[in-house]
C-alpha cells in the first residue's frame, strides 16, 4: 500500500512537472521572412524606346536613425542625350549627401548615369518618394531615318535645314518608404514572449486510473504558472531598460511633438533640446550637472570616466552647440530656420556617433526628464 501511494505521487509530481515545464516559442518562419524582407530596396522602373529609368530606396524599412539611400539610375542606348531628374530636394526629408555619375558605359554597351542621395527624417511614419522624370533625345541613324521617312522627302531635300530636336519624357512612379521608431524596436527587443502549451505525456494505465487527481494537480500547476508569467510581465514593464541612446531619441520625438518652433517658443525649444543633450550625457557618461555653465559642464568631460574618450572626441561639436544655445537662452538671440535645424542635427549627430547599446537605463516618461 505504502509502495502503491508512493507510485502514485510520483507520477502526479512527473505530469505537474511536464505542463509546468516551458520553452520559448520559435520565430514564426513567416514573420522570419517578413523580418528579412524589412532590409530590402522598394524600387520602380520606367521604360520607353532606348531609355530606362529605375529608382530604388534602400531599405524600404529603416529607422529614424539610419539614413536612407534613393539611387535614381537611367540607362539608355549609344546616341541617345539624356537629361537626368533634376530635383535639388526631396520633400520632407533632410539631405545629409549627394553624389552624382556618369555616364558609365555597362556590360550591355549602354550609357549609364546615376544620382544617389542620402537621407534622413526626424519622426517615424510612411513617406512618399516622389517620381522622377528624365527626358531624351533618340540620335541613334536608324531613329533619325525612319523620322525622315515618316516626314516626307522634302525634308530629305534640305540637308541644311536642321529640324527642331524633340524631346521624349519618362517618368517613375512614386515609392514608399517606412521610418520606425528607435523606441519602438528596443520595447520589441524586451517584449515576453507567450509560453507555449504543455507537452503531451502519453497516458499509462496508471495514470489512467488516476486521471481525476492527476487534472487537479495540472490544474493547479497551470493556474500557478500563468500567476507566475503575469507576475514576470508586470514587473518586466514597470522595470523595462532601454539603451541610453534609445531614451535620448524618445526625448527627441517628444520635443518635435510639442511643435515649440511653430508656436514662436524659441527659447523653449533650445531650454529643452539643451535639456535632452544633458540628461542623455548624464545617463551615458554618468556626468550629472544639470546646473553648472556650459564651461563647466565641458570641462568635466576631460576628467577620467568609463568611455568618456568617446565624448571628448567629441567636444568641439558639443561646444559649438552649446554655445549657440546659451546665445538663444541667455542672449535673446533670433535664430534663424537654418540655423535651428542645424542645431537640432548637431544633437541628434552627437548622440548617433555616442550611442553604446551597452548602457541601458530604465524606460518611463520622458517630459519630466527634460
Amino acid at each position: 500500500m505504502t509502495i502503491s501511494r508512493h507510485r502514485f505521487w510520483m507520477a502526479v509530481l512527473l505530469a505537474v512537472a511536464c505542463m509546468a515545464g516551458c520553452e520559448k516559442r520559435g520565430a514564426d518562419p513567416a514573420d522570419a521572412d517578413q523580418a528579412g524582407n524589412n532590409g530590402a530596396p522598394a524600387t520602380t522602373t520606367a521604360e520607353r524606346g532606348p531609355v530606362r529609368i529605375t529608382v530604388s530606396a534602400e531599405p524600404a524599412e529603416f529607422s529614424i536613425a539610419d539614413a536612407l539611400r534613393v539611387t535614381v539610375a537611367v540607362e539608355a542606348e549609344q546616341q541617345v542625350e539624356v537629361e537626368m531628374p533634376d530635383l535639388a530636394e526631396i520633400p520632407n526629408f533632410e539631405m545629409l549627401d549627394f553624389d552624382r555619375s556618369g555616364p558609365q558605359v555597362t556590360a550591355e554597351g549602354k550609357n549609364r548615369w546615376q544620382q544617389e542621395y542620402e537621407l534622413e527624417v526626424y519622426f517615424s511614419g510612411e513617406y512618399v518618394i516622389p517620381s522622377f522624370k528624365a527626358r531624351f533625345i533618340d540620335k541613334r541613324p536608324e531613329h533619325v531615318a525612319a523620322k525622315a521617312d515618316a516626314g516626307g522627302q522634302a525634308e530629305a531635300d534640305a540637308p541644311d535645314e536642321q529640324p527642331e530636336a524633340e524631346w521624349n519624357e519618362l517618368q517613375t512612379d512614386e515609392l514608399k518608404v517606412t521610418a520606425t521608431s528607435l523606441v519602438q524596436k528596443a520595447e520589441e527587443l524586451t517584449e515576453i514572449e507567450d509560453i507555449v502549451g504543455p507537452v503531451a505525456l502519453p497516458r499509462a494505465p496508471f495514470v489512467q486510473r488516476h486521471a481525476a487527481a492527476l487534472g487537479i494537480a495540472a490544474g493547479v500547476a497551470a493556474i500557478a504558472a500563468v500567476a507566475v508569467v503575469l507576475l514576470r510581465r508586470k514587473r518586466e514593464a514597470s522595470k523595462q531598460m532601454l539603451p541610453a541612446h534609445v531614451m535620448a531619441f524618445r526625448m527627441l520625438e517628444w520635443l518635435i511633438a510639442q511643435d515649440f518652433v511653430g508656436k514662436g517658443q524659441l527659447e523653449q525649444f533650445y531650454v529643452h533640446l539643451c535639456g535632452v543633450v544633458r540628461k542623455y550625457i548624464e545617463m551615458r557618461f554618468e556626468i550629472h550637472a544639470p546646473e553648472e555653465t556650459t564651461e563647466e559642464f565641458l570641462g568635466q568631460m576631460t576628467q577620467d570616466g568609463a568611455g568618456r574618450s568617446v565624448l571628448v572626441e567629441h567636444r568641439s561639436l558639443l561646444k559649438e552647440f552649446l554655445e549657440h544655445a546659451d546665445l538663444v537662452k541667455f542672449a535673446r538671440h533670433s535664430p534663424t530656420d537654418d540655423e535651428i535645424q542645424r542645431s537640432f542635427n548637431a544633437a541628434k549627430v552627437f548622440i548617433e556617433a555616442t550611442a553604446d547599446d551597452g548602457v541601458m537605463v530604465e524606460s518611463g516618461g520622458v517630459e519630466g526628464l527634460v
